[in-house]
């Protein structure tokens, strides 16, 4: 609904890896973070780009 062409500057951040192949599926990549339900076997195994601990790691992947 955004009407988004350029997804470059888009990161997905995802507990599961559901979240990790629904961004796929649009070109966006991923931060799997490790402190909801997801492991980071499955979120690796998933494709995601990143993983994060906390969200401390969340925003310095971002440049925050």
């Amino acid at each position: 609904s955004l009407d988004i062409k350029d997804t470059s500057d888009i990161l997905m951040v995802g507990d599961r890896k559901y979240d990790v192949c629904g961004a796929r599926e649009f070109g966006i990549e991923t931060i799997g973070v490790l402190y909801g339900y997801g492991s980071a076997e499955e979120l690796k195994s998933a494709g995601a780009k990143y993983l994060a601990e906390n969200t401390k790691e969340v925003l310095e992947k971002i440049g925050i």
